[in-house]
């Protein structure tokens, strides 16, 4: 039995992983940027860092939270969708090494 299918998915979900935690680090800062421009202060301020981590609820609160809802929903669900990405990809990473090793025998 071939190897490289599984291999395929095993890249592909190891992009997917790095490229969800890319997504996460840059849409955080550009909301949290966007909060400090909009109310002040500097934008690693814990303030603006809860905020963008309340977003991730079902009901947001706080007016920073409230005003990322509003404002940017489209970012919020990329950065909802990155969360997802980068809680399942490590489980689906795991699964294809074992896969590989046990059923493909590749190594």
């Amino acid at each position: 039995m071939s190897a490289l299918p599984g291999w395929i998915v095993l890249g592909l979900t190891g992009f997917a992983f790095v490229l969800a935690l890319q997504m996460r680090a840059l849409i955080s800062v550009s909301l949290r940027r966007a909060l400090a421009e909009k109310f002040g202060g500097d934008h690693r301020s814990a303030d603006y860092r809860s905020a963008v981590v309340a977003t991730g609820t079902a009901a947001p609160e706080g007016e920073y939270a409230a005003y990322l809802a509003e404002t940017y929903p489209s970012p919020l669900s990329h950065l909802r969708l990155a969360r997802r990405v980068t809680y399942t990809a490590p489980m689906a990473i795991l699964l294809s090494l074992a896969w590989l090793r046990f059923a493909a025998g590749a190594f």
